[in-house]
């Protein structure tokens, strides 16, 4: 069976494989708009020119349509693989697909298109083989049609009176929908071990394509050239790169990136802009006095801590335990990290009258993580085995500890890489989709997950997306300084006009996509879309369509903020935050590497993303807001779960 939501419209060429591959060979094709074989008033007739007038099929070059030659399996195969764009499995999975059968293996002239049509579910073998040469009959063309366009369950109310007594047990409901569906009026004998002629299967072809589009958007299919085309290759390397280099908001780091990211644009050939604005930062210098004896290593300020000089005694007070602080009244607290967000530690022993707080990781080679916070006394990190030896030294008698720290407010720069693909004017629809990821990291972190793994989606479809055709404007956007509190998606929204505002219809942010250790045991690797309100959008409903074709799961929708999709909702634009949950624990750590990233998780996300913009982009799907995705599309549920 065809794996759930196979949605694909069938365009151009669709049809051109079954008609034109002959039972040996595939002869020299002649564009024909008539044939010496078919005329006016023949059962096929409509069907044969209504498909050749779209460019779907095409004659012999000696003038004939060959309608009543019979259609091979091969042929159907053939044609199925082009018209659905399966994706060609590699050579090594071709090879252990055909395995399965005795009369198919790699060599064969169509091997990769068996292999996908069976890798698909739209096709089976029979005994353990194939038969591409035999005719393919009229029942198993009522199984294959149904299957790929994932009509299986279509439900008429009430049953057409056909008889089914002569009809193979396996193909039954399929006959049965295809009666339904009035595909075939054959009630009272429907032949089903019969062969089927070309003519015929035009036929049964057309006026099931006619039955979908009148059926309307519920069972319209859509093509998979997007999801055909993710490479998570290129994205790993992406990924390879911008990691290299620590990637915090108004650094070189985060230039670097920027720069990266804009020549990527560039050389796809991209309206490109990077988009710069101010970012709030301090400037910090600390010294630590050890009785009488300036401590000789690097320290961290902790942000979030304040200006000032403090001499006190030095306490250990472990990892700062709730009910478990020892007295600090007026004394520096040397503190292991814990469990508990180091900012709350730090709070916690100020609250017992501390005067300053020294703080080491607890983790062998890993260096401090700075606290986010509000102002709150003089603070500072250091390393673990500094810390370890403090801890020691109190062991055996009373330290003296001068904590002396300076701040000073700066302001520095971070940037926003804006890439836009334009539709023809003649074509356009006037509205604008756009798809990002924020770009900087934490202070220190390589930030592999968070979220060069977003940026390099953001990259791989801007390559697909390149050359494909579309009738509403695409936007890819990577925003800086996402990690000082949406500064950057913030900025680019209030950079906007009120047009511009309202011509966006929707907006896809990507934010640690590729953890292979976040998700826990949840389905689809943990994926699941946050909305700002809780609620369901247009695009809640194509992620989560386009996953049940990606993944064969409904990816649940929950509710968080924290990323770049709030400013869009503020401004009344449907988006959603993809990304796994809950959270790795390497999240906003030094060990946020690339050896922690999965291709298969990249993968599935790009795809999924990718496939849904572009089914608003495509030029076949209408302007919105007439096409709204319903719900009854796909049946997905409200997921409770944390991030972190």
């Amino acid at each position: 069976m065809a794996s759930k939501g196979f949605w694909k419209r069938v365009t151009g060429s669709a049809f051109t494989a079954a008609v034109a591959v002959s039972v040996a060979c595939t002869p020299v094709m002649a564009a024909s708009t008539s044939y010496t074989d078919v005329k006016a008033g023949q059962s096929h007739y409509d069907a044969i020119m209504a498909l050749t007038e779209q460019g779907v099929v095409q004659g012999y070059d000696n003038g004939k349509f060959g309608q009543w030659d019979d259609v091979t399996r091969q042929q159907v195969a053939v044609m199925m693989y082009q018209a659905f764009d399966l994706k060609a499995p590699d050579k090594q999975e071709t090879e252990r697909i055909l395995s399965g059968y005795d009369d198919v293996d790699s060599n064969h002239p169509y091997a990769k298109q068996i292999a996908a049509v069976t890798k698909s579910g739209i096709f089976k073998g029979n005994g353990g083989s194939f038969h591409p040469n035999k005719s393919i009959t009229r029942q198993q063309v009522a199984s294959v049609l149904l299957t790929a366009r994932d009509l299986e369950t279509y439900d008429a109310q009430e049953d057409k009176n056909i008889e089914l007594s002569n009809v193979a047990d396996s193909h039954k409901q399929r006959v049965q929908i295809l009666a339904n569906l009035g595909v075939t009026n054959q009630f009272d004998d429907f032949k089903p071990a019969e062969s089927i002629s070309r003519g015929a299967f035009a036929t049964m072809y057309d006026t099931l394509d006619q039955k979908v589009k009148a059926l309307g958007k519920k069972y319209e299919l859509f093509d998979q050239k997007i999801i055909q085309e993710v490479n998570s290759e290129n994205m790993y390397n992406d990924i390879d790169y911008l990691t290299d280099v620590p990637r915090e908001a108004g650094t070189d780091g985060e230039k670097r990136a920027v720069d990266y990211i804009k020549n990527r644009f560039d050389e796809l050939g991209y309206e490109t802009e990077v988009q710069s604005f101010p970012v709030r930062d301090v400037h910090s210098e600390a010294s630590v006095t050890i009785d009488g004896n300036k401590l000789d290593e690097t320290l961290q300020v902790i942000s979030g801590g304040q200006n000032g000089k403090e001499t006190g005694g030095l306490v250990d007070v472990g990892r700062a335990e709730p009910g478990d602080i020892p007295d600090v009244e007026g004394k520096i607290a040397l503190i292991e990290r814990g469990a508990m967000p180091p900012f709350k530690q730090v709070m916690d022993v100020k609250n017992e009258g501390a005067v300053g707080a020294i703080m080491y990781d607890s983790e062998d080679g890993a260096p401090f993580q700075l606290v986010p916070g509000v102002q709150i006394m003089p603070a500072v990190g250091i390393s673990r085995e500094t810390g370890r030896d403090l801890a020691k030294q109190l062991e055996d008698g009373e330290i003296e500890v001068t904590l002396d720290v300076t701040m000073e407010q700066i302001t520095k720069t971070s940037h926003n890489v804006i890439a836009s693909l334009k539709p023809d004017m003649d074509k356009t629809t006037g509205q604008l989709v756009t798809i990002g990821a924020h770009h900087d990291s934490v202070p220190g972190g390589p930030g592999a997950n968070d979220d060069a793994s977003g940026v390099s989606a953001v990259l791989e479809l801007a390559r697909i997306y390149a050359d494909k055709p579309i009738d509403t404007e695409v936007r890819f956007l990577t925003f800086g300084a996402e990690e000082r509190g949406l500064v950057g998606s913030s900025y680019y929204m209030n950079s906007l006009l009120r047009n511009e505002k309202n011509r966006m219809v929707a907006h896809f942010q990507m934010d640690m996509i590729g953890a292979r250790d976040s998700g826990a045991d949840n389905p689809a690797g943990g994926l699941i879309m946050y909305t700002l309100d809780g609620n369901k959008n247009l695009v809640t409903d194509l992620g989560s369509a386009w996953g049940s074709e990606t993944m064969d799961v409904a990816v649940p929708y929950g509710q968080m903020g924290r990323s770049d999709h709030q400013p869009f909702h503020q401004a009344g634009v449907p988006t959603a935050l993809f990304t796994h949950a809950p959270a790795e624990a390497s999240y906003h750590q030094p060990t946020d590497t690339l050896d922690k990233i999965s291709k298969k998780k990249l993968q599935q996300v790009t795809e999924t993303v990718g496939a849904a913009a572009y089914q608003i982009a495509r030029p076949e799907t209408p302007k919105l807001p007439n096409f709204d995705v319903a719900d009854d599309l796909i049946d997905y549920s409200f997921d409770t779960r944390a991030f972190d």
